[in-house]
């Protein structure tokens, strides 16, 4: 409702595009955005940290990860709330009266550019219409019993009136000094698309940074006691509180160990580097082999700082120089024990060589590199159909038209019907991706082309909201069905007249879509035409009604496609319904209206013009026994009492004022 949209972003869980309101950007993830609805239903990581961008070219501020905040429940007007006529309320008596009242069934959009900002009611009288509810500014309504309208970050939100004045992620500014306080796991999660993780990086898990630059990505570049300098995401860092310890242990020599007692460790791999460190520090025995490239933890600190370390069950003497810290002692994972440390330290690293190898074979997928593909695949212990970021090289490589590789991963018996996190499979993946060769191979591999995600949506579902009219074609030229609906009832004929795209409309009833299936609204395809005001969509849907009678199909509330038409004012559809269609001009909704009631009601003349002309009826009552002269004669009267009204409040009444003649 405030107007704001971010032109070429996506929220990529429910798709909408482009994202109304505030844009919510995953710090973690490269290229992934929420929209309000999404973030705050608590879709994507938990975990993860966002950046909250109002306004396109605004700022971003970084925010804590949800996981972290406290959820309050919104209030006000919501399904289920009573709510009376409100400050902008120009529909007269719809609402049987002044003080009557009425229950929202429904918030809806008012515009497909404006979500969100309308309300359905049921008025106690029986009426039920659409209002606006933040449309451009307005409000048709007054909530007098509010209800629940869900949950959301109360903190995340930003402050009425507030300028961010915050020109640095975080707040970090050159010069401070950082630390990085998260998980291993974690801050090598958050590196993926800001620099990376390498094993040189496992300095800085313990030592106190200074933030030198911050480079045109937001990303925070930092330099280290030992000169190395390393870039991160924002989101790994944390403000340091310099505290001076002397319970490091001492050396021989008086300096101050890089370990203490506690500390976790890992083992150099190098076998022939090792050995030569162990010279002189404890020396090398062929029964260390199995420690290499392992985890243990520091149980002692010799006065010449060679270490102790408990590792594999076993303890042996270490030269410092080979091993590195992995985590302080009285962190996190170094207060873990027993079970819960060596899961810790197995997901952490035993394993890492095989989460590498999926994700590895995923990237490989997405970027095409057939080679790569080929020779992961020959490993056994790499999964066809393991994930990375939510996905399998499957889906990566169908939304991103790689054909050879998905005839690679089809022989390596590929799970074609595998789901990510939103329920989308290949096939979807590829409708998204614009890629009817790939829906090609992926049919003869018998993939569902009906498969439905989440949202109910179909793979012909996403290609007509992406635009996508070969996948369309190439989706119908297959037999996948034309009219299945989405979660909200919407058949692709529903979606297609949403996006004014009515090459798309054209193609999808020569396939046979039926026009007469109703989404959860009651909107069949020409109500909803008549509803969006879209003439060039009802100018193909009339020219391929299968039967005429169709374009006088009523709602549940007796509302034809001509009713909304005039109801509100779109007068190119009406035309096209009155000519074209050949519509009945006297068909009565359930409260005994006609299109030229609404239309003289709300005083679209244009409208009335149309409907006198083409030979409406003046004399049909409506349930109050008004007939549409009655409803103009009211109207009339009441513009000549305001303008009445007017003139006294600005004192320019002419006491010889005399009524018009038309006066009532």
């Amino acid at each position: 409702p405030t107007g704001i949209k971010h032109d070429g972003t996506m929220c990529d869980t429910c798709r909408q595009q482009p994202i109304i309101g505030i844009r919510w950007k995953c710090a973690e993830c490269t290229n992934y955005d929420l929209c309000t609805v999404c973030y705050h239903g608590d879709k994507h990581h938990l975990r993860h940290r966002f950046y909250r961008i109002t306004t396109p070219g605004s700022e971003r501020v970084l925010l804590e990860s949800r996981r972290k905040s406290k959820k309050i429940t919104a209030r006000g007007i919501f399904a289920g709330a009573r709510v009376v006529r409100g400050v902008d309320w120009q529909w007269e008596d719809q609402d049987g009266g002044n003080g009557r009242r009425g229950k929202v069934t429904e918030i809806q959009d008012w515009s497909a550019s404006s979500p969100h900002s309308a309300a359905y009611v049921l008025w106690d009288n029986g009426a039920k219409n659409l209002y606006r509810v933040g449309f451009e500014g307005m409000s048709d309504l007054k909530c007098v019993q509010d209800a629940k309208g869900g949950s959301f970050y109360r903190d995340h939100c930003p402050v009425l009136g507030e300028q961010n004045g915050n020109r640095n992620p975080g707040g970090l500014q050159i010069g401070d000094l950082v630390n990085i306080d998260l998980d291993l796991e974690i801050v090598q999660s958050l590196q993926h698309g800001h620099g990376g993780w390498t094993d040189g990086m496992f300095e800085t898990l313990t030592t106190t940074g200074t933030v030198c630059g911050i480079d045109e990505d937001h990303d925070i570049v930092v330099q280290y006691p030992s000169g190395n300098r390393w870039t991160f995401n924002p989101a790994v860092l944390t403000k340091a509180n310099v505290v001076r310890s002397g319970d490091a242990a001492q050396g021989a020599e008086g300096g101050t160990s890089q370990f203490q007692v506690g500390d976790l460790v890992q083992v150099c791999y190098d076998l022939e580097r090792i050995k030569l460190l162990q010279r002189g520090h404890g020396e090398w025995a062929e029964a260390m082999l199995p420690t290499l490239g392992k985890v243990g933890r520091v149980q002692q600190i010799y006065s010449d700082s060679d270490l102790k370390v408990e590792v594999c069950g076993t303890s042996w003497t270490y030269n410092p120089a080979a091993v590195s810290k992995v985590a302080s002692a009285g962190s996190a994972i170094s207060n873990a024990s027993g079970e819960r440390l060596s899961q810790l330290l197995k997901k952490l690293f035993e394993t890492q060589e095989s989460g590498d190898l999926n994700e590895e074979l995923v990237k490989a997928a997405a970027n095409g590199d057939v080679a790569k593909v080929e020779d992961l695949l020959k490993r056994p212990d790499v999964d066809v159909n393991g994930q990375c970021a939510g996905h399998t090289a499957m889906q990566a490589a169908s939304q991103n038209g790689h054909v050879d590789i998905l005839k690679l991963l089809l022989k390596q018996n590929v799970d074609v019907e595998a789901e990510d996190k939103d329920g989308d499979r290949a096939v979807h993946h590829a409708a998204f991706g614009d890629e009817g060769a790939v829906i090609e191979v992926l049919h003869r591999g018998s993939a569902d082309l009906n498969a439905r995600n989440k949202r109910r949506q179909t793979p012909l579902h996403i290609a007509v909201n992406k635009g996508h009219l070969q996948v369309v074609k190439t989706l119908l030229d297959f037999g996948c069905h034309p009219s299945l609906q989405d979660s909200e009832g919407d058949t692709p004929l529903h979606d297609a007249i949403s996006k004014k795209r009515d090459d798309i409309l054209a193609v999808l009833l020569e396939a046979g879509a039926d026009v007469t299936i109703t989404n959860n609204n009651g909107f069949n395809a020409l109500h909803h035409a008549a509803l969006r005001g879209n003439p060039s969509a009802m100018r193909v849907l009339l020219s391929k009604l299968p039967r005429p009678w169709i374009v006088d199909e009523k709602k549940d509330d007796g509302y034809t496609a001509l009713h909304l038409a005039a109801l509100n004012n779109h007068v190119e559809v009406a035309e096209l319904l009155v000519h074209q269609g050949n519509a009945n001009l006297d068909i009565q909704n359930v409260n005994q209206q006609t299109a030229l009631h609404l239309a003289v009601e709300r005083q679209h003349t244009q409208i009335v013009r149309l409907l006198v002309r083409a030979g409406a009826k003046l004399d049909i009552q409506d349930k109050d026994g008004d007939t549409p002269l009655h409803e103009a004669l009211r109207h009339h009267t009441l513009s000549q009492l305001r303008q009445l009204q007017d003139m006294q409040d600005v004192g320019k009444v002419d006491t010889a004022w005399e009524p018009s003649k038309n006066t009532v």
